[in-house]
């Protein structure tokens, strides 16, 4: 039999390597909403319900992973929204080698469209790079510049790379979408710029750099980053905004879109005022402090309360502990050496194995912002630890005694 002190322990370390990806909510009514986000939920119903036409609104805190929805899988028209996964899959493609960016394509009649851009202007058989054609299509919306690039990738290789990244509201023929799945598109993006940089940090460079900033990022605060790609489509009172606030504590992911408004000048007025609620409650979220033997432990990501629960980071907590680690690439499968146990996990499962013996890891870890967090129960029980909870004032206060102390857990 394993020793469970050992066990505890290394779970704790394990814990800390698993790889666990946020899944999709997969919600069937118009209104979704995890626990943090209740209050809000309530207020942006109470903005778009009295509004004309029809509104959908989707959020996803990056830190806690919170999620807020309302009217998210309704079908909206795209479109310059569509230029974002469009312009994803590009850089991907650019990140493994398989296109080059300074590869010139030509102008050709049929890429002519009117509407936003300046490419329109330009001689048909103008020759330009696909690093500027891609600049173009997100800072001016270029259409021409977005229809030559759609050519040379090839519209059905991007409408399957959306399906990929689990769009649901794709079609081969038309140009739609929902508000989910552009928020989707934009999360991806954040996790392909952590992976690869370069690329992924051009492509984020020129989503904040628009020349559109009309509608999400109006009404915030000077100095607030805001990477993203509004869209318009009159025909059908369609006026769209998907975008990452960089905020520097909070920071989330915000899509609106629109049908059947009854103007333009209306229809931003609604989404700016969803863009300054969500804001405000981002700038107001509270957040626990945890206090081990009497110190305050700084969170690089903080607690989160989800569900009933209290989650909390545990590398802030055995940051002191040392282990030896390897990974196995081919095989995906974290390596963990400490003291005289071994430990060996696939990603993603949810049994490890400990000295030999499978042992199903209790709570799933919770990826937020690169860190582990799992329930406070956990910890406690993990650690051996007295665990207190004050929800009055958001505070935790862990105290480990001494013995545990020279074992160099803290």
């Amino acid at each position: 039999m394993l020793n469970k002190s050992k066990v505890a322990t290394v779970l704790l370390l394990l814990s800390l390597f698993i790889l666990l990806a946020c899944g999709r909510a997969q919600a069937q009514s118009s209104i979704t909403t995890t626990a943090g986000y209740g209050a809000l939920s309530t207020q942006l119903n109470q903005i778009i319900s009295k509004e004309k036409g029809t509104y959908g609104v989707y959020l996803i805190d990056i830190r806690s992973g919170e999620r807020l929805g309302i009217n998210q899988e309704v079908t909206f028209h795209a479109a310059s929204t569509f230029k974002l996964p469009l312009n994803l899959y590009l850089w991907e493609q650019v990140a493994v080698g398989k296109v080059r960016t300074d590869t010139l394509l030509t102008y050709y009649r049929n890429h002519y469209e009117a509407g936003t851009g300046v490419l329109q202007y330009k001689p048909v058989g103008s020759k330009f790079s696909i690093a500027t054609l891609s600049r173009y299509s997100i800072t001016h919306s270029d259409n021409v510049a977005t229809n030559m690039l759609l050519s040379y990738l090839g519209r059905s290789n991007v409408k399957m790379y959306m399906r990929g990244l689990g769009g649901k509201v794709v079609s081969d023929y038309q140009n739609i979408t929902c508000p989910q799945d552009m928020a989707e598109y934009m999360l991806y993006l954040l996790k392909f710029a952590s992976e690869h940089p370069e690329q992924g940090e051009t492509l984020i460079g020129h989503l904040e750099n628009t020349i559109f900033n009309d509608r999400i990022s109006k009404p915030l605060p000077a100095g607030i980053k805001v990477a993203h790609k509004i869209g318009n489509w009159p025909l059908t009172g369609t006026y769209n905004d998907v975008g990452y606030v960089e905020h520097p504590e909070n920071p989330y992911i915000i899509a609106v879109f629109s049908k059947g408004t009854p103007s333009e000048e209306k229809a931003f007025q609604v989404i700016r005022n969803v863009s300054r609620v969500v804001y405000e409650y981002q700038e107001e979220m509270p957040h626990a402090k945890i206090f081990l033997n009497g110190r305050e432990i700084a969170c690089d990501t903080p607690p989160l309360l989800e569900k009933g629960y209290l989650l909390v980071p545990l590398r802030s907590l055995a940051e002191a502990m040392g282990a030896d680690v390897s990974w196995d690439g081919e095989a995906k499968t974290v390596k963990i050496k400490y003291a005289d146990a071994s430990v060996s996990l696939k990603a993603g499962s949810e049994t490890a194995l400990v000295d030999g013996e499978d042992v199903v890891l209790p709570v799933p870890a919770r990826i937020v912002a690169g860190r582990t967090l799992v329930p406070l129960r956990f910890v406690g029980e993990a650690l051996k630890a007295q665990v207190d909870w004050n929800g009055a004032d958001l505070t935790v206060n862990i105290r480990i005694s001494q013995n545990e102390t020279e074992l160099g857990w803290i």
